[in-house]
Protein backbone atom coordinates (compact mmCIF):
# COMPACT_ATOMS: atom_id res chain seq x y z
CA UNK A 1 0.00 0.00 0.00
CA UNK A 2 1.77 3.28 -0.97
CA UNK A 3 2.06 5.74 1.34
CA UNK A 4 0.20 9.09 1.86
CA UNK A 5 1.59 11.91 1.12
CA UNK A 6 3.85 13.95 3.59
CA UNK A 7 2.26 17.88 4.75
CA UNK A 8 5.08 20.35 4.63
CA UNK A 9 4.41 23.31 6.69
CA UNK A 10 6.36 25.77 8.07
CA UNK A 11 7.66 24.20 11.43
CA UNK A 12 7.14 25.95 14.87
CA UNK A 13 8.90 26.14 17.99
CA UNK A 14 6.93 23.72 19.49
CA UNK A 15 8.25 21.37 16.59
CA UNK A 16 11.52 21.77 17.68
CA UNK A 17 11.92 18.27 20.15
CA UNK A 18 10.70 16.36 17.03
CA UNK A 19 13.39 18.54 14.62
CA UNK A 20 16.08 17.47 17.02
CA UNK A 21 14.80 13.59 17.11
CA UNK A 22 14.85 13.47 13.34
CA UNK A 23 18.27 15.27 13.13
CA UNK A 24 19.68 12.82 15.89
CA UNK A 25 17.97 9.69 14.08
CA UNK A 26 19.56 10.48 10.83
CA UNK A 27 22.63 11.08 12.49
CA UNK A 28 23.05 7.46 14.38
CA UNK A 29 21.98 6.01 10.75
CA UNK A 30 25.48 7.20 9.50
CA UNK A 31 27.39 6.33 12.28
CA UNK A 32 26.18 2.73 12.24
CA UNK A 33 27.54 2.47 8.44
CA UNK A 34 30.78 4.01 9.65
CA UNK A 35 30.71 7.72 8.27
CA UNK A 36 31.73 9.78 11.02
CA UNK A 37 33.40 12.01 8.97
CA UNK A 38 30.20 13.66 8.20
CA UNK A 39 28.75 15.01 10.72
CA UNK A 40 31.21 14.28 13.64
CA UNK A 41 30.21 11.79 16.42
CA UNK A 42 28.71 14.30 18.64
CA UNK A 43 24.35 14.28 17.77
CA UNK A 44 22.86 17.46 17.22
CA UNK A 45 20.52 17.52 20.20
CA UNK A 46 24.21 17.64 21.95
CA UNK A 47 26.41 20.62 20.23
CA UNK A 48 26.36 22.97 22.17
CA UNK A 49 23.98 26.21 21.03
CA UNK A 50 22.72 23.78 18.15
CA UNK A 51 19.30 23.12 19.88
CA UNK A 52 18.89 27.04 20.54
CA UNK A 53 19.79 27.91 16.37
CA UNK A 54 17.47 25.39 15.84
CA UNK A 55 14.81 26.93 18.07
CA UNK A 56 16.08 30.46 16.47
CA UNK A 57 15.41 28.98 12.36
CA UNK A 58 11.79 28.24 13.51
CA UNK A 59 11.07 31.62 14.47
CA UNK A 60 12.66 33.16 11.45
CA UNK A 61 10.93 30.69 9.42
CA UNK A 62 13.98 29.17 7.85
CA UNK A 63 12.83 25.29 8.74
CA UNK A 64 9.63 23.45 6.53
CA UNK A 65 9.24 20.00 8.53
CA UNK A 66 7.57 17.57 6.62
CA UNK A 67 5.20 14.93 8.80
CA UNK A 68 3.40 11.71 7.89
CA UNK A 69 0.52 10.68 10.53
CA UNK A 70 1.58 13.20 12.88
CA UNK A 71 5.20 12.47 12.63
CA UNK A 72 7.81 14.41 11.40
CA UNK A 73 9.64 12.73 8.60
CA UNK A 74 11.54 15.22 6.82
CA UNK A 75 12.87 18.78 7.13
CA UNK A 76 14.53 21.40 4.62
CA UNK A 77 16.13 24.54 6.32
CA UNK A 78 16.74 27.18 2.88
CA UNK A 79 16.98 30.61 3.70
CA UNK A 80 18.15 33.66 1.34
CA UNK A 81 21.50 33.97 2.53
CA UNK A 82 24.81 31.90 1.88
CA UNK A 83 26.33 30.60 5.17
CA UNK A 84 29.99 32.52 5.68
CA UNK A 85 31.77 28.89 5.32
CA UNK A 86 31.52 29.12 1.67
CA UNK A 87 34.30 30.76 -0.75
CA UNK A 88 32.95 33.75 -1.86
CA UNK A 89 31.88 34.17 -4.98
CA UNK A 90 30.92 30.37 -5.36
CA UNK A 91 27.08 30.81 -5.33
CA UNK A 92 25.26 33.66 -7.13
CA UNK A 93 23.98 36.66 -5.36
CA UNK A 94 20.46 36.29 -3.87
CA UNK A 95 20.81 32.93 -4.49
CA UNK A 96 18.46 30.59 -1.82
CA UNK A 97 20.82 28.41 0.00
CA UNK A 98 19.68 24.62 1.48
CA UNK A 99 21.31 24.38 4.33
CA UNK A 100 20.42 20.71 4.94
CA UNK A 101 17.74 18.47 3.83
CA UNK A 102 17.21 15.63 6.09
CA UNK A 103 14.80 12.29 5.91
CA UNK A 104 13.70 9.61 8.11
CA UNK A 105 15.71 7.06 7.13
CA UNK A 106 13.03 4.65 7.31
CA UNK A 107 9.61 3.73 5.25
CA UNK A 108 8.33 6.73 7.05
CA UNK A 109 10.68 9.11 4.70
CA UNK A 110 10.35 7.45 1.38
CA UNK A 111 9.36 9.95 -1.17
CA UNK A 112 10.04 13.41 1.55
CA UNK A 113 13.58 14.68 0.12
CA UNK A 114 12.13 15.38 -3.73
CA UNK A 115 9.01 17.06 -2.06
CA UNK A 116 11.63 19.37 0.30
CA UNK A 117 13.65 19.81 -2.83
CA UNK A 118 10.35 20.51 -4.98
CA UNK A 119 9.34 23.17 -1.98
CA UNK A 120 12.78 24.88 -2.00
CA UNK A 121 12.94 26.02 -5.78
CA UNK A 122 9.37 27.06 -4.58
CA UNK A 123 10.19 29.00 -1.84
CA UNK A 124 13.37 29.75 -4.33
CA UNK A 125 10.77 31.39 -7.24
CA UNK A 126 8.67 33.43 -4.28
CA UNK A 127 11.95 35.48 -3.69
CA UNK A 128 12.85 35.71 -7.06
CA UNK A 129 16.39 33.84 -6.57
CA UNK A 130 18.35 33.42 -9.70
CA UNK A 131 19.71 29.47 -8.34
CA UNK A 132 19.06 27.31 -5.60
CA UNK A 133 23.11 26.69 -3.72
CA UNK A 134 23.48 24.19 -1.11
CA UNK A 135 26.86 22.55 -0.11
CA UNK A 136 27.59 18.98 1.58
CA UNK A 137 30.06 16.15 2.47
CA UNK A 138 31.99 15.86 -0.74
CA UNK A 139 33.31 12.06 1.00
CA UNK A 140 29.89 11.27 -0.20
CA UNK A 141 29.27 10.13 -4.10
CA UNK A 142 25.91 8.94 -3.32
CA UNK A 143 25.14 12.62 -1.95
CA UNK A 144 26.41 13.99 -5.09
CA UNK A 145 24.86 11.22 -7.36
CA UNK A 146 21.06 12.98 -5.83
CA UNK A 147 22.19 16.40 -6.43
CA UNK A 148 23.59 15.84 -9.58
CA UNK A 149 20.10 14.02 -10.27
CA UNK A 150 18.30 17.17 -9.56
CA UNK A 151 20.24 19.52 -11.50
CA UNK A 152 22.74 20.52 -9.46
CA UNK A 153 26.04 21.05 -11.02
CA UNK A 154 29.28 20.83 -8.80
CA UNK A 155 30.91 24.54 -8.46
CA UNK A 156 33.64 24.42 -6.00
CA UNK A 157 34.99 22.35 -3.28
CA UNK A 158 36.23 23.67 0.28
CA UNK A 159 37.69 22.51 3.27
CA UNK A 160 35.48 23.51 6.52
CA UNK A 161 36.68 22.98 10.49
CA UNK A 162 34.19 20.31 12.20
CA UNK A 163 35.01 20.16 16.33
CA UNK A 164 39.14 20.59 15.34
CA UNK A 165 38.78 18.25 12.12
CA UNK A 166 39.27 19.51 8.85
CA UNK A 167 35.83 18.38 6.52
CA UNK A 168 35.87 18.65 3.14
CA UNK A 169 32.68 19.66 1.33
CA UNK A 170 31.43 20.61 -1.76
CA UNK A 171 29.04 23.54 -3.17
CA UNK A 172 26.29 22.80 -5.90
CA UNK A 173 23.86 25.49 -7.64
CA UNK A 174 21.51 24.76 -9.81
CA UNK A 175 20.43 27.89 -11.98
CA UNK A 176 16.40 28.78 -11.93
CA UNK A 177 15.37 29.99 -15.41
CA UNK A 178 13.48 33.09 -15.56
CA UNK A 179 9.67 32.76 -17.04
CA UNK A 180 10.09 34.48 -20.18
CA UNK A 181 9.37 38.13 -20.58
CA UNK A 182 6.70 38.77 -23.06
CA UNK A 183 6.33 42.07 -24.94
Amino acid sequence: MPLPAALLRPATSEDVPALLSLMDSVHAWLLARGRPEQWGTVPFSRIPGFPDRVADWTRQGVITLAERDGRCVGLLAAAPMTPPRVPAGAVPEGSMFIHTVMTDRGPGGRGVAPALLAEAERLARACDAPALALDHWAGSPELARVYEAQGYARVTDYTDDQSGTPVRNTVRVRPLPRPAEHP
